[in-house]
């Protein structure tokens, strides 16, 4: 027979059950909201994305070259400061866009941004937007001065207008050079070369030229300048070369000019015998030796 001592001792036991099986029940049907505010919030939603991030070797640096986030927005939610976010639909894309950078649950790391907010005293749509303007920071980075922009723009300008300067001058230069290569007859120079009076010896009787004339011009020991022309024909200009000689062969009339200082440094031939070269230019730039077939032994050198 069945004393009353264990008719309350099972009835206590059964009553401990049904108590236990109604907590359970209640602890598995509780939200992830209640059961963060049944444990206290023991981690805030700033705190839980930060281990995350440190358990995967992430820097914020790394989290924001993923999402484009800029790091100054990314601090602030890991301190849970959500009044420094450009606030509205940009807050809760920037904790998604986070959350999953780390492997974090994005649906719960929502509803804890919602919770943390409005624990803040704030509606989540509504959080003010921070009046600093968004931007991407890097890490050592520094603010440029204008005044260090213009400086840079003068010396970028200066080099430039010298390099300009230095090939308009190396192009004339080069331009003028040219200019005065053909020929130098622009101002021949004039030395005070003293020409003695010429002594009149009597003409010797010049041998017939059956042949017109042959002549030989030699530059002795330094180049000449000297124009050429042969009976009618144009006249040609050139220089000859230290102790090069020229033949020039005419029928009537050979015409040779050049610069009075160049008059010692020449040697003429006419058909086979040495002439004197004059030195007189007779008030004109340049001194002209004509040789006729008529009278061309006037110019010849007495033996």
């Amino acid at each position: 027979m069945t004393t009353s001592f264990e008719r309350e001792t099972g009835a206590t036991a059964i009553s401990l059950l049904k108590t236990a099986r109604d907590v359970n029940a209640k602890t598995s049907d509780s939200t992830p909201d209640e059961r963060a505010q049944n444990t206290g919030a023991e981690s805030s939603l700033g705190a839980q994305l930060r281990r995350a991030r440190v358990e995967r070797n992430l820097s914020l640096r790394d989290i924001s070259d993923q999402t484009r986030i800029s790091r100054r927005y990314l601090e602030a939610i890991e301190a849970d400061d959500y009044k420094n976010l450009p606030g509205g639909i940009f807050n809760r894309s920037f904790v998604k866009a986070f959350a999953k950078s780390v492997g974090f649950n994005e649906a719960d790391a929502i509803r804890a941004y919602e919770r943390t907010a409005r624990a803040q005293g704030e509606t989540p749509d509504e959080l003010p937007t921070s009046r600093q303007p968004s931007r991407l920071y890097t890490d050592g980075e520094t603010a440029r001065s204008p005044l260090v922009t213009i400086v840079l723009s003068v010396l970028i300008l200066a080099v430039i207008s010298l390099g300009v300067y230095a090939a308009l001058h190396w192009y004339q230069r080069r331009h003028e050079t040219r200019a005065e290569q053909p020929t130098q007859t622009n101002a021949p120079t004039a030395n005070a070369n003293t020409q003695a009076p010429a002594t009149q010896q009597p003409t010797p009787t010049a041998p017939v030229a059956t042949k017109g004339l042959n002549v030989q011009v030699k530059a002795k020991g330094e180049d000449v300048w000297l124009r050429t022309r042969v009976d009618a024909e144009p006249s040609t200009d050139g220089t000859l070369h230290a102790d090069q000689v020229k033949d020039l062969t005419a029928t009537d009339t050979l015409s040779l000019q050049y610069s009075k200082s160049k008059a010692n440094a020449l040697e003429v031939t006419i058909n086979g015998r040495a002439a004197l070269v004059p030195t007189d230019a007779k008030g004109k730039p340049l001194v002209e030796m004509l040789i006729t077939k008529e009278d061309y032994a006037r110019l010849l050198q007495q033996p």
